[in-house]
């Protein structure tokens, strides 16, 4: 169940390129949070921060007692978050929200797939399935080098990583490495976050081969519960498209199967 409190914030620091990371001690909600669900965290100091901000876990401590979300400063809700957060300060936080990924029985082998920010939310996923003994294949993609997030926690568990920047590799998508590898390795599914075009790219993967895919969707999801509404799209209710439904990504997400969120308005 989720659950708010006002929790220590025990470091808040650059990560690398445009993002920071926050830590926050929470056994209550790193306890029992799953890869994939979410937090939003409440921001103070500016006339644009009465919205909570959602935010992706990135990391969950070994002992479940802290979580790290990672975030990029992009506005005055993200900027601020850098200097009134520091290390022995109070964070209000509600979580954990939403539903997270699954990992089908008796998978040996999936690949993530994110760009940007959008990779924040597959290190709890990584880290559960090597717990597993699964297989992780990384394909992350950014603007350049630099906002890269996340490809030390591929090294520290010794899984395979392709990265894809549009400065060093202009055009195309980091998906066009994964598909050129499908004839080669077997993978049990796929998991992807980032733009509509990257989600759209692993759900045609996905049909190629016939697993299963799943995406988080990155919409503002101002209060976590599915009461505001302000974070609906139109989903497919069945894999041929053929009825379709409004549903809060909060609520209901932000982990959709493919085919409930390809074709739909999302």
């Amino acid at each position: 169940m989720p659950c708010q409190q006002e929790a220590l914030v025990t470091a808040n620091y650059p990560l690398t390129g445009d993002y920071w990371l926050v830590e926050i001690d929470s056994p209550e909600i790193a306890g029992s949070l799953r890869p994939g669900q979410f937090v939003n965290i409440r921001v103070s100091g500016g006339p644009s921060t009465f919205f909570r901000r959602p935010f992706s876990v990135y990391r969950v401590s070994a002992d479940r007692t802290r979580l790290q979300v990672a975030y990029k400063l992009v506005g005055e809700g993200t900027r601020l978050m850098s200097t009134t957060l520091p290390a022995g300060a109070r964070c209000d936080i509600i979580g954990p929200l939403g539903k997270g990924f699954s990992i089908p029985p008796r998978a040996r082998r999936i690949a993530v797939v994110g760009r940007g920010i959008g990779i924040a939310a597959l290190p709890t996923l990584m880290d559960e399935a090597v717990g597993q003994g699964i297989e992780v294949h990384g394909f992350i993609s950014a603007r350049d080098p630099a906002n890269l997030v996340a490809a030390d926690i591929f090294s520290e568990h010794g899984c395979s990583l392709i990265t894809h920047t549009d400065t060093e590799q202009p055009g195309g998508l980091v998906t066009d490495h994964l598909s050129a590898l499908l004839s080669q390795i077997p993978f049990d599914a796929f998991y992807v976050c980032g733009s509509n075009r990257l989600v759209r790219a692993v759900h045609r993967m996905a049909l190629r081969t016939g697993v299963p895919a799943e995406a988080a969707m990155e919409q503002h999801m101002a209060c976590g519960f599915g009461d505001c509404h302000g974070c609906v799209i139109e989903v497919n209710k069945d894999m041929l498209g053929t009825s379709k439904a409004f549903r809060e990504v909060c609520h209901h997400g932000p982990v959709f199967n493919t085919w409930e969120v390809v074709d739909g308005r999302a």
